[in-house]
């Protein structure tokens, strides 16, 4: 099992969610201590739906000197957002904890040589200069870091299967999935437009004043193919404003930059104050998988790139002779919370194993089927966690922090383990409540929850390998599934590890464990006094880990694992 399997999706806005302190220039102590404790040996940057719009070379140099981010509506409604936290700022929180870090590359409106100068940002040597033109390393070295960070697994995009992370792309999954892999150009139809990183409803409107200028949102534009309307009336493109009319209803445009810049009333029109403009348009050429794999792999060979495309049909679709390092799958359990603590339990329960089976299963048997004979990709999991089926609820209170979800992180991870799954990433670090799922709540007080506690046990298990066991006579739970879920592990000097799930929401399961060695164990459990338990900063141990030792009879332990519990058994080799 690796240090990696221990990792957590971490997002770039509003100072990382709280956990960056700007004025001493470095992380929260609360947030790094919590970190570490936990075992968090992996940080995926600069996040997941919010990073698909980020731009890395805003986010680099004097803080004073970086630009300004598009949110994308997901985190900010659309206003512009700053770049305070970026790559180094990132790089100091992760070596601060030990860890190691894993990129999400924006494959929506960079390039694949930004894509590329990014991998050399991070990863080349001062004075190797990859990729040619500006030394990239060296701007890092300036920026206070001389040695390489080294990341190795990058990933390209986030969910753009997703019907709001669509982007330039086709509406149509089938054309969207060869875009994504082959790149190309979409029609834009009566699209919004945008000031800058401003993309919220004002910023396509005009205010009445000269020269105003406003860009498409998905630049660059096939020359010739954009049509401009103000208040719903089209105006004409000229190529130089200077030669226009006071009352001529035009504009000038360049196709790079996607930007529209109209008259001051001398030069063209002005558009009235209140007009909306909008805009149709052919986005593109847009490179693809293929494009960003050629030139990132050009600034460092070593590195492994992953799909952010997690189906079958991405993988039929790069055949055998198409490049690919790896598949980033995201396993998201999705109940239907409607109901008390009880019924959303037994409801949930079940899932884990069938998002394994559903995901990690089908892949590597398409992999197996269409992907290179030698040196086949692999799977990493770069999300996973519990989403509440879309229009149901309301949930329990504290569902998402409660300790009913946790059992579903568990089971989802020892699924993972199970499959050799060489890195997975928890999602989210930090950001709202505890009891809005994320590992560590949100600033100011972030809490040490039960998801966290869970990682913490199951990070004891890493550089152990799983082996068999015989599990026998497993109880019917309350629900329509088994009581217990089981993962045993041996470590290098022979200790064996259980990893142990009781998914039963009432009844404690008494067990006798056949173990090899001698001497007592120590168990550890984790536990609430129901299913809905969540910490929270008033209270922080509602969900905790007690340690006992328990005396063996010859080679058993009679033993009884607490109802919605997740305990680990340690048992020496001697």
């Amino acid at each position: 099992m690796p240090r990696e399997i221990i990792g957590a999706n971490h997002r770039w806005p509003a100072k990382g969610f709280g956990m960056w302190d700007d004025t001493a220039g470095k992380p929260v102590q609360r947030m790094v201590d919590l970190a570490k404790q936990t075992g968090v040996s992996l940080v995926r940057y600069p996040g997941g739906t919010v990073a698909n719009l980020f731009d890395w070379k805003k986010a680099v140099g004097p803080q004073a000197g970086r630009g300004c981010q598009v949110g994308g509506g997901f985190v900010g409604g659309n206003a512009p957002m700053d770049s305070i936290y970026g790559p180094d700022e990132n790089e100091r929180f992760v070596d601060q904890i030990g860890a190691s870090t894993m990129i999400m590359t924006n494959a929506t409106t960079q390039t694949a040589a930004d894509a590329a100068d990014f991998v050399e940002y991070l990863n080349a040597p001062v004075g190797s200069n990859p990729n040619g033109g500006k030394d990239w390393a060296k701007v890092r070295a300036a920026n206070g870091r001389v040695e390489p960070y080294g990341i190795k697994v990058w990933e390209l995009g986030n969910e753009l299967y997703l019907g709001n992370q669509r982007y330039w792309r086709a509406e149509n999954l089938d054309t969207r999935l060869r875009q994504y892999i082959e790149g190309g150009t979409q029609r834009q139809i009566d699209q919004p437009v945008g000031k800058g990183c401003d993309r919220r409803d004002s910023a396509t409107v005009s205010n009445g004043t000269a020269g105003q200028t406003f860009q498409v949102l998905y630049p660059p534009v096939v020359p010739g193919s954009q049509t401009v309307r103000v208040g719903g009336t089209e105006w004409s493109a000229v190529a130089d404003l200077s030669t226009a009319g006071p009352d001529d209803a035009v504009y000038s445009f360049n196709t790079k930059t996607g930007e529209i810049r109209f008259g001051d009333g001398q030069h063209g029109r002005i558009p009235a104050q209140g007009a909306q403009i909008r805009a149709d348009y052919g986005s593109g050429p847009h490179p693809g998988f293929v494009d960003y794999y050629t030139a990132m792999k050009k600034a460092d060979p070593s590195i492994d790139i992953c799909s952010a495309w997690e189906t079958t049909k991405f993988v039929e679709l790069m055949g055998k002779d198409k490049p690919y390092d790896c598949v980033g799958v995201h396993l998201y359990a999705r109940p239907d919370v409607t109901g008390d603590a009880a019924t959303v339990h037994d409801r949930s329960m079940p899932l884990a194993q069938k998002v394994i089976a559903d995901e990690l299963d089908q892949l590597t048997a398409a992999i197996d089927q269409f992907g290179p004979d030698t040196g086949k990709p692999y799977l990493e999991v770069s999300e996973y966690g519990s989403i509440k089926q879309p229009d149901s609820g309301p949930a329990p209170e504290g569902w998402p922090g409660s300790l009913s979800t946790t059992l579903i992180h568990a089971d989802l991870l020892m699924g993972m383990i199970r499959h050799g799954t060489p890195l997975g990433i928890s999602s989210n670090l930090n950001a709202g409540e505890p009891t809005a799922g994320e590992l560590f709540g949100g600033a100011p007080d972030f809490v040490d929850t039960a998801r966290a506690r869970m990682l913490k046990l199951a990070a004891k298990l890493v550089g152990t390998t799983p082996v068999k066991h015989d599990l026998v006579n497993n109880p019917d739970a309350d629900g329509d599934f088994k009581a217990l879920r089981v993962l045993t592990t041996r470590g290098p000097a022979g200790t064996v590890r259980l990893l142990v799930l009781n998914r039963d929401r009432d009844t404690p399961v008494t067990a006798n464990i056949t173990l090899p060695g001698s001497g007592q164990v120590q168990v550890h459990t984790l536990n609430g006094a129901a299913l809905g338990s969540f910490n929270t900063k008033d209270a922080p141990d509602t969900v905790k880990t007690t340690t006992a030792t328990v005396p063996r009879t010859g080679a058993d332990v009679r033993h009884t694992f607490p109802a919605h519990s997740i305990t680990l058994i340690e048992a020496p080799a001697r």
